[in-house]
Formats: structure tokens, sequence, C-alpha cells
């Protein structure tokens, strides 16, 4: 694949090293020119000289190709507002776990947003779904992955996390988020999160663990939100 200046070259080269030897296999093969012969120089020099400016107007078209490509593939895969991945990118990933994983469900929720939204309008909503995203995903490590789930909730998948190291990854989310008032257009807006974990393994499917989290999440929200709860 074609990424960078040096892979470009690198592909101009190659296509005008091939266009030559053809020439060159053809003028012996096919006119019987011998190698001692002017005219295999002239057959090598034509493709030498005329054959790098299209690979390269070919390269750089490839390149543009892949980029938009990987942009399109990028906006299937994302939400637009958040930024988090999209729900069925974030179940393939659920699906393609190993069966013998122990990893982590958290099913987090923004605590009171239909009162933000019906206080401030939708604008300001989105502005707050936006940055409570920005701060869960800067508070997860690199394999993990957060999507958004559905309005104002969120799903993270912690891979090969222990229920320990999972809860105090939890708490410094919901820590993160309920810090800092999320600033707005209308004014500073305290925004908290209450957040359910699931647990993957020993025997306890996504779907199973799908309903701890949910399970926890409501026992977060009941018990005055901006908790973290583990299934009982």
């Amino acid at each position: 694949m074609i990424r960078t200046r040096a892979h470009l070259a690198f592909f101009a080269f190659g296509w005008t090293v091939l266009a030559v030897l053809l020439c060159v296999a053809l003028a012996v093969l096919v006119f019987d020119v011998t190698p001692s012969s002017r005219s295999l120089a002239l057959a090598a020099a034509v493709p030498a000289v005329v054959t790098p400016l299209p690979a390269l107007l070919g390269g750089r078209m490839i390149m543009h190709l892949n980029r938009m490509s990987q942009k399109l593939q990028h906006a299937v895969d994302h939400d637009s507002l958040t930024s988090t991945v999209t729900r069925q990118y974030f179940f393939d990933k659920l699906q393609s776990l190993a069966p013998d994983t122990s990893s982590i469900l958290l099913l987090i929720d923004i605590d009171q947003f239909r009162a933000i939204n019906d206080t401030h309008g939708h604008f300001v909503g989105d502005i707050v779904l936006r940055e409570t995203a920005h701060r869960l995903i800067n508070n997860t490590r690199r394999d993990d992955l957060v999507a958004r789930f559905g309005c104002e909730e969120f799903i993270v998948l912690l891979p090969n996390t222990s229920p320990k190291d999972a809860a105090h990854i939890a708490e410094r989310m919901r820590a993160t988020v309920a810090r800092t008032p999320i600033r707005t257009s209308v004014s500073k807006i305290p925004v908290t999160v209450s957040i359910g974990i699931g647990h993957i393994g020993d025997g306890n499917d996504s779907q199973a663990a799908m309903q701890e989290a949910d399970d926890a999440l409501y026992a977060a929200k009941t018990a005055g939100c901006n908790l973290v709860k583990t299934a009982a």
C-alpha cells in the first residue's frame, strides 16, 4: 500500500524497472535485437525516460484513493458527534474476543442528561456528550474500546482486565468527568456519570456480562448516581 513519499518513489522505480525489462525482452525475443545493438540500448532508454512520470502520477492517485478509503471507513466505524466507535463496530470486536478471555464491560450513563437537554437545549447537550466522551476516551488504555451505546450511554470494553483493575479504571473515569464542569456556550455545567461493571470470563459470556453491567448501572442510578457499581 502506498502511504508515504518513500513508498511512492519505490512504486515509480519498480514500474520503471519493469517497463525497461519488458521492452528489452520484447526487443530481444520478438525483434531479434542483439545485446550489442544500439537498438537494445534505445529499447531500454525509452521506458526509463517515459515511465517515471506516469508511474508517479498513478502512484499519487492510488495514495489519494487509499486516504479517501481510510476516511470513509473511519466515518463508518465512528460516531460523528463523539468520535467513539459505533455499536456495530464495538460488537464486532466483542464477538472476536477469544473464548477464554477475561475482560470487562463498563456501561456508562450521563446522569440527568434529559434535564440538561430540557434546560439548555440540544446544542448544549451535544457539547456535553462530546466532552464526556473525550474524557472517557482519555482514561482508557491503548487496547480499550469506547462506543456510543445510546443517546447518553456509552459502553467500554476492557480486554484482558481483572475486575480489580477495571474498578480502578471505572472510578478514574467517574472522577474525571465529575471533577470539572463542562464549559458550554451558556454556562459551565456540572456533569456526572454512573457506571456499571460486568465481567466476561469464568463461564460468563458477553451477553451475561452485558446483563451484569446493566443491573449494576441500575443499582448505581438508584443509589444516587455518580457511582461505580459491580453486579452482585
